[in-house]
């Protein structure tokens, strides 16, 4: 894909810096807090919506649509004495950020907040503000940075929108204060605290980590996913699964999966080699997988049929293969290099799947990338690599590649690779052609050190919240050839 977006990179001087951070730490939103929903007349929901934290009315008493919709976390407060004090302290709140001052250069009317990368500090609309793309706010470092959006009319994002966070950014920190109403788009992903004047609407298949907070009219949800940021400490989440499926061929072409445990003891996983039980709709599985699995020190394990040598350990792990021709091994490997290699029985072919599995969730050591090389082709024969992060609720940074024309021991090489990751929805989060297209990303990829060497090789670092996610390599304009897929969880160095 070609780069469409505009990256607004702003910074404001020092000692203001220090008063909104000074801010931040106070609480601004008094008892409205523990508020994750609050509308000034009514709050309606339709559909399954799930809410972590209060839902509250005020003055207003009617709230509607609970159930389907479900509270975790809090409760409901229709007109009620916590309501009536938190509407007061959003008042406050909202004429707090209203009266922030923002520097000439923070304006941003008639821009689309869509591509944008925000540092900490207080941004202005005149008017309305519209988000089209991923906006993404990095608090350099500091976590408890201030950003302040003041919006003068409406706030309306896509269903293609998103908000992503880097560098200790902090949901708990990021206020838009809108001057009338809000919407934002169906299936859309946003981060951060809107403070609406009128109203606010979050259509079908919103996700929300933040809180809606509208003073004078309703609070309209429909099938959303609303998480209040300030419930409880975040904890770190953690790489619990990582998969890759491809049209795994013999010879060169086989289906190669590497991954790095980190830490200083042994970590127990599981590692699979799944073809028969693949879904229907997936044509051509690999009808008898063989497993390798290699590591330091000489270290081979094999495996044809699960139930030949492990099935007591396998079936333990909770995670089995269902089909018994299928492919497993359990095993308790220390901190190093393993590579799986995933291959048809006699030389055979068809779509398979090569997964690794933490076993020891509470273990000091770590999971912390996965990379997978094979024959990328087109269709439903691309390269599909999926990972899971959990045991923990904190968002964390990772780094997804896709590399082609650097593997130069390989023939037929994927010339032009690119690579887009989805959440477990389908929506796309972010994607990317080639790495250094786009000027704030290079500068994040350069710094993990883990930059590509090939201008045309894809990259890119985004901050995701737990969950599961599926990274996509394919060639562009259909190109075909052996690509490396690989994904790494940044953890950040111990203090």
């Amino acid at each position: 894909m070609n780069n469409q977006t505009k990256s607004v990179f702003l910074s404001l001087a020092a000692p203001f810096l220090c008063a909104v951070t000074s801010l931040a730490a106070t609480s601004p939103l008094g008892t409205a807090e523990s508020f994750t929903i609050l509308g000034g007349s009514t709050v309606t929901n339709t559909g399954a919506s799930h809410i972590s934290g209060d839902v509250g009315v005020s003055p207003g008493t009617a709230i509607t649509g609970f159930p389907p919709g479900i509270i975790t976390n809090g409760a409901l407060h229709a007109g009620d004495g916590p309501a009536t004090q938190a509407h007061a302290d959003l008042v406050t709140a909202y004429n707090t950020f209203a009266g922030m001052v923002s520097p000439p250069a923070n304006n941003l009317t008639d821009l689309d907040l869509g591509g944008m990368t925000l540092t900490p500090g207080v941004y202005k609309f005149d008017t309305a503000a519209t988000s089209g793309g991923m906006l993404t706010f990095d608090a350099q470092g500091d976590p408890s940075a201030l950003f302040v959006i003041q919006i003068g009319t409406t706030l309306i994002t896509t269903g293609s929108s998103s908000v992503t966070l880097i560098n200790g950014a902090d949901a708990r920190n990021i206020y838009f204060q809108v001057g009338t109403s809000a919407t934002l788009g169906a299936g859309s992903t946003f981060i951060g605290n809107i403070l609406a004047d009128a109203a606010i609407t979050t259509v079908s298949g919103t996700n929300l980590t933040g809180r809606l907070l509208a003073i004078i009219e309703a609070v309209t949800l429909d099938t959303n996913n609303v998480t209040n940021p300030g419930l409880t400490p975040a904890t770190p989440a953690h790489l619990l699964n990582i998969s890759t499926r491809l049209n795994v061929q013999p010879g060169n072409n086989v289906l190669i999966g590497g991954f790095i445990i980190t830490g200083n003891v042994s970590k127990k996983v599981i590692v699979r080699g799944i073809g028969p039980s693949l879904p229907p709709q997936i044509v051509n599985h690999l009808a008898d997988p063989t497993l390798e699995l290699h590591g330091p020190n000489n270290f081979l394990m094999t495996n044809d049929n699960w139930k030949e040598t492990q099935q007591t350990e396998i079936e333990a792990s909770g995670v089995a293969p269902t089909d018994d021709l299928e492919t497993a091994i359990v095993a308790t490997l220390p901190p190093g290099g393993y590579t799986a290699i995933v291959a048809g029985r006699d030389g055979t072919s068809g779509v398979g799947l090569v997964e690794m599995y933490d076993l020891e969730t509470a273990s000091d050591a770590k999971l912390v990338n996965i990379s997978s090389r094979g024959f990328v082709q087109t269709g439903n024969d691309v390269m599909i690599a999926g990972f899971i992060l959990g045991n923990g609720t904190n968002r964390e940074d990772v780094l997804v590649r896709a590399l082609g024309p650097s593997l130069t021991s390989i023939s037929n090489v994927l010339a032009d690779p690119n690579v887009a990751l989805h959440d477990s929805n389908g929506t796309l989060i972010i994607a990317n052609d080639n790495w250094r297209e786009d000027a704030n990303q290079e500068t994040l990829i350069n710094a993990t050190g883990l930059a590509p060497t090939n201008d045309l090789e894809s990259a890119f670092v985004t901050t995701l919240p737990p969950g599961g996610f599926t990274a996509i390599v394919s060639g562009v304009n259909g190109g075909t050839g052996v690509a490396l897929a690989e994904i790494y969880h940044l953890i950040p160095p111990a203090n």
